[in-house]
Parts: structure tokens; C-alpha cells; sequence
């Protein structure tokens, strides 16, 4: 009896076992699935972009690995401004000021929740069109590391300008930089209400995500007296509301605790004010707990969720000698053994899977289209800027994969493979399979054309099985059954795990 495209799914669905463990050996440990390693090229830019689109993918294979990374690390010199016009355009607030902005919600009563909604689309529209792709990812990765909710005003329009003017300028720069900027945003602030952090009533929110979170790590060495001392030394930082309400960070002297502090064991003279915030951001910057926290992050991210101790102390030790450089520290990252063996250790985030589908299969996207990624964003649980808590949305398979969740992937790659239901949005399956007309080719040409890695024999065998129907698997199939099972495969190879994993 033929496989059904359930059972093919179920038997190629994501692994969530955590079977990844940190050791300390230098060898690094394989990809945690069976499926055959993709390539070099295959892996790097599969983790560092939503999904290349066939022409893109077609150029970093000619550049190769380190000339694609360099050309994707000097994002400025990619021309995006196509994208650029089309999102002024059509999302125009996204690059209004804050004060026009702040206007408009009043004159609206909304509250802000139409700059929101076009801050979200403005977001997914990059990810799906930037040639910028390595950058927009580092853009998601410190988005969530310095974690803001937005789902309330006046976040609404805070957190987009924080967008514009902290993470976006430094996603890419330097992480010493990015810290002193997020201190300074008044969406920081008011999101950590360090805004009314005031002498003799402070207010520990930020003091302790500060280290817990953005630097030191939780097991980073700081305790609860450390704690209350860095939230005196943030008394007086907070927001000032000028024209037309317009916030701008401002540090009230009047405000500040001016005593005497002991921060890590470093002291903080009495007598002084916005010198104190000035020195915990250099003290925390320059730890070196915060240098292995940084690097265990972006190990995470880009290895796997256990990563092995050997990449995250190099990453470590890059973030020191260079400063906190963040390309640099990429650059140390990619270049690891243990990076080119940790295929198959990282599933895409729905946010990141589905632009990857649209990128990947060459969509054709018209008309108004965003409500549909948005509302299946939603119904995976990870639209931009909405996670509630300050640690940022999961960076874990086991977070993301499970029975409820994959169903949910599988109907979107097979609603997306077949033409259904998502107005604005099609797929030229005929372009997709080219001049395949038995099922053995159809097979491999999607395959080569979407999944850009080897199919495992049994795999392989199976999709020919599916696509043959209990007929000859080199007879050329009708027109009409051609282009319907060319959707079907295309959506199964979607859904796969092949296509799941980044």
C-alpha cells in the first residue's frame, strides 16, 4: 500500500527529544537527525536567512561561504531601496516621527494600533523581499534578546521606534553600542518601568533584566545585593514628554539616589548622578560572564539549543579581544567545526518558516496579502513584538515542535503548495518542475528546486511511490496529473523536516 502524505510527514516530522547535549571535546558532534547533511552553503544560509530565493541561493553558491557571509556582513552596500519605496508606501508610519505618530493615535483614539499593525507587516515584508538577510535576522535575534511587548500603548509606538532607531542601527554592530542604546530608549524604559525609578523607592525591573537577561545571564555572578544597587543606580533615567508629548530619555537629578553603591564589587562614589547608569553599562559590558552569555546565545541560535562549550568559549574570547564586535563574533561562529556539523538542530520559528516558504518556492505576492501571514503568525504563536515576558520568544525546538503545532506548519505548506485559500499569494508549481515529467524526475526536481539537500534513499523512494500511484515511476504522467501531484509533493516537502529544520 502507497504512503499517505500523512504518514510521510509523521515519519519525517522535526525531532523535539533534545538529543543535543554540550560537551567539552573538541570534535564536534553530528547533525541530530538521519536525514543526509546538506552542504556547506545549504546550512550557512539556511541559518543566516529567511530562505534564499533560487536566484539568490544560485549566487552563494558561486561566492561560496566566507564571500557570501562578507557580502551579507557589508549589508549596506546591498541595495534594498525597492524595498525601502515600496515600504514607505505602503506602510508609511513606520518611518513617521514619533511625534506624528503620537498625534495620529490621539486624533484616533487607537491607541497606536495602526502604527503597530504596520510596524508587524513592515517587519514580515523584510524578511520576505531584504537582500539585507543576514541582517534581518540579527534584527529578530536582538529583538528578542532585548525583549519589548507592544501589544499596549504607548509601547505601540515606542517599540517601533526603538526598531528604528536602536536595534536596526546596531543589529550589526557593536554589542557594548547596542547595550547603551537600549538603556537610553524610552520603550526600555517604559516597558521596565525603570521610567519611575526614583530615590528611596526603587524600581528593580530593569536593574535585574539588565543582568539577568541582556548581559550577565542568569548564572552570571550577580546577587540580590547587586541587584538593588544597580536599580539605585538607574534612579532619575527615565522619559521626558516634550512637544506634543513626544518622549525623549531624560536623567531627573532630582530623582537620583545619590549615595554611595557597590556593584560586583566595583564601588559607585556618592555624590555623583547619570554617572552611575554610565558605569554599571561598562562594569556589565565588559564581565565576562556577559561575554559568555552573548556567545552561549548566539550558539544557540545558530548551532543548536545545547551548543557545545568549545564554540561558545571562541565566541567568548572574540567578543573580548574585538570589543564586541558583532561581526566578528559571527564570523568566529560560522567558521567553527562545530557550526558545519550542526545540521538538523534548529527548527524554523513559524516567523522565520513562513517567509522562508514564500522566499524559497518564488511566491507571487499581490494585492493585500499581509492579513494572511499575520493571522497564521498569530495561530502560531509568534507575531513580532508580542511576546509578553522580557526574555524574548523560545529559542528551542521543544518549544516550537509538537503535535499541535506541526499539524498547524503542514496545513499551511499544503494550503501554500495547492493554491487554497490565501488571496494574494500563488505558486508556479508549473515554473517549479521544469521539464520533469515522470514521477522519479518530478521527485528530484523539486527536491533540488526547494529542499536544496539529498533526499535519504528511503525518503526519496517513498515521495516516487506517492507520485507514481501504483503505475511505472518512468512513464510520463498526464499533464493534469502532473501539475496536481508536482502540489502535492511541494507541499509534503514543505512540510518535512527537510524544510523544517534551518
Amino acid at each position: 500500500m502507497a504512503t499517505t502524505r500523512r504518514e510521510f510527514l509523521q515519519s519525517v516530522a522535526p525531532s523535539h527529544s533534545g538529543k543535543a547535549t554540550q560537551t567539552a571535546k573538541p570534535a564536534p558532534v553530528p547533525g541530530t537527525s538521519a536525514l543526509p547533511a546538506p552542504s556547506a552553503i545549504a546550512l550557512l544560509t539556511s541559518r543566516c536567512s529567511y530562505g534564499l530565493t533560487q536566484a539568490e541561493y544560485g549566487q552563494a553558491s558561486s561566492l561560496g561561504s566566507s564571500a557570501w557571509l562578507s557580502q551579507q556582513l557589508a549589508y549596506a552596500s546591498l541595495d534594498d531601496s525597492a524595498l525601502q519605496a515600496e515600504i514607505a508606501a505602503s506602510y508609511p508610519r513606520v518611518n513617521q516621527s514619533v511625534t506624528d505618530l503620537l498625534v495620529e493615535a490621539r486624533a484616533l483614539s487607537d491607541g497606536g494600533s495602526n502604527a503597530a499593525r504596520e510596524h508587524v507587516r513592515a517587519t514580515l515584508l523584510r524578511r520576505i523581499k531584504s537582500k539585507r538577510q543576514l541582517y534581518e535576522v540579527m534584527v529578530e535575534f536582538w529583538t528578542n534578546h532585548f525583549n519589548i511587548h507592544n501589544g499596549s500603548s504607548p509601547l505601540r509606538i515606542y517599540k517601533l521606534i526603538d526598531d528604528r532607531e536602536v536595534i536596526r542601527v546596531h543589529a550589526l554592530g557593536n554589542f557594548g553600542a547596542l547595550l547603551k542604546a537600549t538603556a537610553h530608549s524610552p520603550a526600555m524604559l517604559e516597558y521596565l518601568e525603570n521610567f519611575n525609578n526614583v530615590a528611596g523607592v526603587a524600581q528593580e525591573n530593569y536593574a535585574r533584566e539588565l543582568m539577568e537577561l541582556h548581559t550577565l545571564g542568569v548564572d552570571g555572578g550577580y546577587t540580590e545585593a547587586d541587584v538593588k544597587d544597580v536599580a539605585r543606580c538607574f534612579t532619575g533615567w527615565s522619559i521626558r514628554k516634550v512637544v506634543a508629548d513626544t518622549p525623549q530619555f531624560y536623567f531627573y537629578q532630582s530623582r537620583h539616589d545619590t549615595g554611595a553603591k557597590l556593584v560586583l564589587g566595583n564601588a559607585a562614589p556618592a555624590g555623583r548622578g547619570v554617572e552611575d547608569g554610565d558605569q554599571v553599562l561598562d562594569i556589565l559590558f565588559n564581565h565576562p560572564s556577559t561575554a559568555h552569555n552573548i556567545a552561549r546565545k548566539l550558539c544557540t541560535h545558530f548551532i543548536g539549543d545545547s551548543p557545545e562549550s568549545t564554540a561558545v568559549d571562541a565566541v567568548a574570547a572574540t567578543y573580548k579581544s574585538s570589543n564586541g564586535d558583532i561581526p566578528a563574533m559571527l564570523r568566529t561562529l560560522f567558521s567553527r567545526a562545530e557550526f558545519l556539523a550542526s545540521y538538523d538542530r534548529k527548527v524554523r520559528r513559524p516567523g522565520s518558516l513562513l517567509p522562508a516558504s514564500l522566499r524559497v518556492v518564488g511566491a507571487s505576492l499581490t494585492g493585500d496579502y499581509q492579513p494572511t501571514l499575520s493571522s497564521r503568525l498569530k495561530l502560531l504563536g509568534n507575531v513580532p513584538y508580542l511576546w509578553l515576558a522580557p526574555d524574548g520568544y523560545p529559542d528551542s525546538i521543544d518549544y516550537w515542535i509538537n503535535t499541535g503545532s506541526s499539524l498547524n506548519r503542514w496545513n499551511w505548506m499544503l494550503a501554500l503548495a495547492e493554491g487554497k485559500a490565501y488571496s494574494g499569494i500563488s505558486v508556479d508549481i508549473p515554473g517549479l518542475i521544469g521539464t520533469a515529467t515522470t514521477p522519479k524526475q518530478l521527485v528530484d526536481a523539486l527536491a533540488t528546486r526547494v529542499l536544496r539537500r539529498s533526499l535519504s534513499s528511503t525518503d526519496r523512494t517513498t515521495l516516487i511511490n506517492y507520485a507514481a500511484a501504483g503505475g511505472n515511476a518512468n512513464t510520463p504522467l498526464a499533464a493534469a496529473t502532473l501539475l496536481q501531484t508536482g502540489k502535492e509533493l511541494l507541499g509534503m516537502m514543505l512540510s518535512s523536516a527537510y524544510f523544517q529544520y534551518r
